[in-house]
């Protein structure tokens, strides 16, 4: 296996940095890791103490964003050909 000195570039930071950076609580960035509104391929884990690829953090956010609100679309679409019937 390559290694790549493009995984070395990555900088990851802390939860109350990400937490800062989003104007949210740690309790709900802990909440969205334990949801998996931020995946695991977004952080390291050592222990207890976990680091965020910050970048990769708001990208799956904004993924999970689209993804949530295509599902609300979908559904819509099913009631209303449901009780069009």
């Amino acid at each position: 296996m390559e290694s790549s000195t493009d995984d070395l570039d990555i900088e990851y930071v802390p939860i109350d940095e990400v937490a800062r950076k989003l104007h949210i609580s740690l309790a709900t960035v802990r909440g969205w890791v334990r949801r998996g509104h931020i995946p695991p391929t977004t952080y390291i884990r050592v222990g207890n103490t976990y680091r965020f690829n910050m970048a990769a953090v708001v990208t799956a956010l904004l993924s999970h964003e689209e993804n949530e609100e295509h599902e609300e679309d979908t559904t819509e679409e099913n009631n209303t050909e449901n009780e069009n019937g």
